[in-house]
Order: structure tokens, then C-alpha cells, then sequence
């Protein structure tokens, strides 16, 4: 008797209640499975079930052993899927959420080159500023900017994601560089509405937490208009360093108070946390943090 079979047996009768239900489940006589219970029984060297001829019932040893048995063939079930899982070849339809800027910037472009790759693999990319239920809703993976709420789910780092206050080169040379976070009091801030802390802007001095609080003729709750306004001379911004990242690197917006930034937000990858990850969100994943550390200096002015 190989010691698994004998195992997998010894569960199946225990779930249907008696031999013959268990010789039903396993496709077996009901010979051998009395065999294969007598067999462990003698290897163990104790009884694992009272039998009598209209009940069947678990020993205080067959109570224990039962328990291990299931755990171990579990554990032999998983791996056995684990390394399916590794060896297989990613394929079947991927549904992905990801922020509405973010995810038109940098998560569409990527998903092509990432289907070039991955031919037997579709992509149902939903862009939208919602968190998604990824159980509920039945999403393989989300895309996830900031602070995480706790969840079973598991979040993978694939790149920085500072905010970076900046201005166009022309409105600083009308009224001046700020050189400290109470100097932006005196200047024309472009409010974000969607940005958390309003019209109070947070900033490290001295080791200290502070907020500063900010006033312009400008609002609106969008990241990407503000990067505009702040394009147009119409004041400072505070902006994801992932949408102002590109002006920054040609001179069009300059990055000011690098050094007060108290932000330091990253891009995740969120997924369900089974043990058993479908190849197509494994390399999906891993894909995107390869390329996204790749273009470290995309969301992040460096040291």
C-alpha cells in the first residue's frame, strides 16, 4: 500500500461514514479499501475506527491522525498546484483595475508590450479612481496609488510615487522661488480637491511634521489639470510625480522644497493572497516591476 493512498482512503471513509460510502467516492471495492484501513492501522500499530455493524466512528489516535492526514494532503494538494502553476504557460483573459491618469499614462502602453509577449493572454483593463473589490468583482489584480487599507489581499511595490510641489519657469521668475513651506503663503497655489489634505499642505521640517495652509484664485480635482494650470504660470502645484515626472525632466515645470516633501507614497500591485497565483497575474505583475524599475527616475527626483 503506497502511505498516501492509504491516507487519501482513510479520509474518504471517515467523510462518507462508512466503507462502502468511501470505496463509492474513490471509484474502489470496498475490499480494498477495509484492506488499505487495516494496513495503516497495523503500520501505526493502533486502531483508527470503532466499527460496528451500523456505525463507524473515530479512535482518540484515528481523531488525531485524521487531522494530520488532511493537512498533509492539503499541503501535498497546494504544491502540486504551485509548481503547475510555475511550469505552466500564462494564458486566459487578465481583468485588471488601475487609476484613470495613471493608468492611460503607464498601465495601457505597458499592457501591449506585455501582450507581445504573452499571446495566449487577453487583458480587460478598467480604468477608474473606485476602489474595486477585486473578490467581489472578480478582478485578477488592481493597481493602487498611496496609503493601503488593511485586507487579506497582498500588495507588491513596483515603483515610488512622491508628490512633487512645482511651477512653470515664468511664474517663479514673476514672483520668486519659495525657499521655505511658509512661503508658498504669499503665492498662488492651484488646489487639488481630490488631494487628501485639502488646502493644508504637509511638510517635514526640522524632523517635524507640518502643514501649511495655502490659498489660489485656482481648484479642481484633477492632478492632471492642476499639472496644466501649473503649465500656464497660473501658480504652484502639488502633483503625483508620476504626471509631472515628464515636464520636470525637459524644464517645462521645476520642482521646489525637494528637500521638506513629506510624502512617500508607492505604486502597488494588489492581489488576492491565495498561495496558488495564476501564471498570467504572476507574470503580469512581475513584468510590471521589472519595467517600472527599469524607469526608476519615472515617479522619483532621486536623491
Amino acid at each position: 500500500m503506497d502511505l498516501i493512498d492509504g491516507m487519501r482512503t482513510f479520509t474518504q471513509v471517515v467523510a462518507a461514514g462508512s466503507f462502502t460510502g468511501g470505496a463509492e467516492r474513490l471509484g474502489v471495492s470496498k475490499k480494498l479499501v477495509s484492506k488499505y484501513i487495516g494496513q495503516l492501522e497495523e503500520r501505526l500499530g493502533s486502531r483508527l475506527l470503532h466499527r460496528t455493524t451500523r456505525s463507524l466512528s473515530l479512535t482518540e489516535v484515528g481523531t488525531l491522525y485524521h487531522a494530520g492526514c488532511l493537512q498533509l494532503l492539503d499541503d501535498l494538494e497546494e504544491l502540486e498546484l504551485t509548481v503547475q502553476n510555475q511550469v505552466a504557460s500564462p494564458r486566459g483573459k487578465l481583468l485588471i483595475s488601475a487609476p484613470s491618469t495613471f493608468g492611460e499614462m503607464y498601465v495601457a502602453p505597458q499592457v501591449s508590450k506585455f501582450l507581445e509577449l504573452y499571446p495566449q493572454v487577453s487583458v480587460d483593463l478598467r480604468l477608474t479612481d473606485r476602489y474595486v473589490n477585486l473578490v467581489d468583482e472578480g478582478f485578477d489584480l488592481a493597481i493602487r496609488i498611496g496609503d493601503l487599507e488593511s485586507s487579506g489581499l497582498i500588495a507588491k511595490k513596483l515603483a515610488p510615487s512622491p508628490m512633487i510641489l512645482c511651477a512653470s519657469p515664468d511664474y517663479l521668475k514673476q514672483k520668486g522661488t519659495p525657499a521655505h513651506p511658509d512661503d508658498l503663503k504669499g503665492l498662488d497655489c492651484i488646489i487639488d480637491t481630490n488631494f487628501r489634505p485639502g488646502k493644508s499642505w504637509p511638510f517635514i521640517v526640522n524632523r517635524q511634521r507640518i502643514s501649511v495652509t495655502v490659498n489660489g484664485a485656482l481648484a479642481v480635482n484633477s492632478a492632471r489639470s492642476a499639472r496644466e494650470f501649473a503649465l500656464n504660470g497660473n501658480g504652484i502645484a502639488f502633483c503625483p510625480g508620476f504626471i509631472v515626472m515628464p515636464d520636470i525632466k525637459t524644464g517645462r515645470l521645476i520642482p521646489l522644497l525637494n528637500e521638506y516633501n513629506a510624502f512617500d507614497l508607492n505604486i502597488n500591485a494588489i492581489y488576492n493572497g491565495t498561495r496558488n497565483l495564476a501564471p498570467k497575474v504572476r507574470v503580469f505583475i512581475d513584468f510590471l516591476a521589472k519595467t517600472f524599475s527599469a524607469e526608476n527616475n519615472l515617479c522619483h527626483l532621486g536623491d
